[in-house]
Order: structure tokens, then sequence, then C-alpha cells
């Protein structure tokens, strides 16, 4: 398996341009015939290349504060309680460096099905590629693993980015992609 060479708290990727008919038929076709190893690549490939533009129109990682909510998919960012970006997204999987392994989140049963809609599709292409990292929902799995399927995911799903989390004790990994980002305004409203 193709490995990120370079593994980022935060990896971020601006979405495709809106594709024309003709590009968007050799992206199936591409989709259709590349092996694992060449989507990965590719998919990684598509996350660095895309990383410096949204960490400088977004400025994600930059903020003192992330919080998350699976009822509402939301990810906010903020500084001094003061909100700057707000990101629909969805749940990719999780890493555990406790077990090794690596955790679909559609086969994770503590997450919300709010957002982990969208994410069932990577394991439809798993099946059809026979693909088992991408249609196994556990398996044995380090941080890099964790990037390889966010990438892939992200490229997948033209994701705008992706962030990953990690528990209070440092040893589970969430992924999440994002899918909507909005900038909210800098400073409070005068009354």
């Amino acid at each position: 398996m193709i490995r990120i060479l370079k593994v980022y708290t935060l990896v971020l990727a601006v979405s495709f341009a809106s594709c024309k008919n003709k590009t968007s038929s050799k992206k199936i076709e591409l989709l259709d015939t590349v092996s694992f190893e060449e989507l990965s690549k590719i998919s990684c490939e598509y996350l660095k290349n895309q990383q410096a533009h949204c960490m400088e129109k977004y400025k994600i990682g930059k903020y003192e504060r992330w919080d998350y909510d699976q009822r509402t998919g939301k990810l906010i960012f903020s500084d001094q309680g003061v909100r700057k970006v707000i990101i629909d997204y969805e749940e990719v999987g999780s890493v555990s460096l406790k077990s090794n392994t690596w955790l679909w989140a559609w086969g994770n049963s503590s997450i919300e099905e709010n957002v982990k809609k969208e994410i069932t599709t990577i394991r439809t292409y798993g099946i059809k590629r026979g693909f088992e990292s991408l249609l196994k929902a556990k398996w044995s799995a380090d941080i890099v693993d964790g990037w390889d399927m966010a990438a892939i995911s992200a490229y997948i799903l033209k994701a705008k980015g992706v962030y990953r989390t990690p528990s209070h004790d440092n040893k589970l990994f969430s992924f999440m992609l994002f899918k909507k980002i909005t900038v909210v305004d800098s400073l409070p409203k005068k009354k």
C-alpha cells in the first residue's frame, strides 16, 4: 500500500471544480480500472496538492479550539469563544492505537446515522473492485492507514477537506470529511 510520506495532524483538500461530462466519464473509468495502490497514490496526491490552498483560505489549524457534534453534523473552529469556521462533516472512520485497528464509520454503531450516510459509497466501491480495506468494517491498521482511507474517501466523494480528531487520551483518532465549509464573520456584531 502506498503510504503518505508525512502524516499531518490536519490534511485539507479543495474539491475539484465542477467537471464536464467528459471529465466525469474519465474519472469513473479511472476508478473502475486503477489498482488499490494507484488509487491510494492518486488520492494522497489530491490531498497533498490542495492542502496549502485550504490552509490559506480557511485557516484551519490556527484556531485555539475545535468542537464537533454528531447530532448536528457540525465541526466548529473558534477563537476566544467566537466561531470562525463551521463545517458540515461526514465521518470516515477511526484508528485505535490500543487495538491497532481501523474501523469504518459505516461499521461503527456509536456513530450517528446522519454523519455516515455518504461513506457507504466507499464500501460499495470497495465491493465492486474487491478492495478488502474498503469493504471490511474493521482490520489491522496504523495511523497512516487511517490517512489513506480518509484520502481515498475524500478523493472519491470530492470532499473539501479532511480533519483528524484525537480522543482525550490520544489513543483513538477519528477522520472527518468536509462537505460544506462556512466562514463565520470574525468579529461579534455590535448592538
